[in-house]
């Protein structure tokens, strides 16, 4: 049964959309499914083929609002597994790590070889995947699919997590960059804030996965962590993974193949060509991995819109027990 939708109405939101956000009506955003969850129009055609989507026990995927280290942790996860042989790591993560609802995000438009395959039939590329695959997503777990929600496949999950504010600033560059959207960050804000995002409401999306972190197939990695103790997560992640511990040197060089410098110019990671493409449009497009920091939000927003996004964080963690001082970024 397909999901209930809904037009984004506000009319304030619905004109920084149409204005900023949108090309071609079927990158307009709707509302999907009782979490209202915001995604593209083209969305439609493969909600079914998604939630009925095939999933293997061996499978890993790795989870995560936009902007969260994401990338960051599909190169440790592929590395772990391979125990850090490099052998194929020069390959693209989009092809070693297909992310699971890219045809929902492309339309073909004469699309060459490569986008065909793996972005506009990503679905199709990753059924035909023999053997464990690696599957990123950017979906909500309600719109996952039905096999993960109802227990029948046991795919370990590691869902990324970040500050909301950090999410927010780096999220806002990502648009420019990655989707070529146009507005100035109080208009962006307002459209996060208000929950109409790609991939939003932000805390439905984190407390999903959140409520989930009792089960042993899923585990809850935060971005901070890995700044902090990169090691640690590693070994973390091993054991969920059911990984022997990395000997010295594995260890060494995961922490030196992962390190953002390294990746910000390893071009199986950076996303170069389409930072590249976008920049024939716009010079002044940057990087797809920026700064890889902690807290840059504090230089780029303002104090009054900080403070907008601390009354949203509480209208959204009351009552909850998600923690506060990581929720305002006061710990970090």
């Amino acid at each position: 049964m397909p999901l209930e939708t809904k037009e984004i109405v506000d009319p304030e939101i619905r004109a920084i959309i149409d204005t900023d956000f949108i090309d071609s009506p079927n990158e307009d955003f709707i509302l999907y499914g009782d979490e209202e969850t915001c995604l593209r129009k083209h969305f439609r055609k493969y909600e079914e083929q998604i939630d009925n989507f095939e999933l293997r026990d061996e499978d890993i995927i790795v989870a995560s609002f936009p902007k969260s280290g994401t990338t960051w942790i599909q190169e440790m996860v592929w590395l772990i597994k391979h125990r850090v042989s490099l052998t194929g790591s020069e390959i693209d993560i989009c092809e070693r790590f297909p992310m699971l609802e890219m045809c929902s995000l492309m339309e073909s438009r004469n699309a060459e070889e490569y986008v065909e395959k793996h972005f506009i039939k990503s679905l199709q590329y990753i059924d035909e995947q023999k053997g464990q695959r690696f599957i990123k997503t950017h979906l909500p777990l309600c719109l996952l699919p039905k096999q993960l929600k109802n227990g029948t496949k046991q795919p370990k999950v590691i869902y990324a997590i970040r500050n909301p504010k950090d999410v927010f600033t780096s999220y806002y560059h990502h648009g420019h960059v990655m989707h070529g959207w146009k507005p100035n960050m109080e208009d962006f804000a307002k459209v996060y804030l208000g929950d109409k995002v790609l991939f939003g409401p932000y805390w439905k999306h984190v407390f999903g996965f959140y409520n989930m972190r009792h089960l042993p197939n899923f585990l809850i990695i935060k971005y901070e962590d890995m700044k902090k103790d990169i090691t640690g997560v590693i070994e973390k992640v091993c054991h969920f993974l059911g990984e022997d511990p990395l000997t010295e040197e594995q260890l060494e060089l995961l922490r030196e193949r992962i390190d953002f410098k390294f990746m910000k110019n390893n071009r199986a990671v950076n996303y170069k060509r389409f930072v590249e493409a976008g920049r024939k449009n716009n010079p002044d497009v940057t990087d797809f991995m920026r700064s890889g920091t902690v807290g840059n939000y504090r230089e780029e927003m303002s104090d009054e819109l900080i403070s907008k996004f601390d009354e949203w964080i509480k209208r959204n963690i009351s009552n909850t027990d998600f923690d506060e001082d990581y929720a305002y970024g006061r710990s970090t």
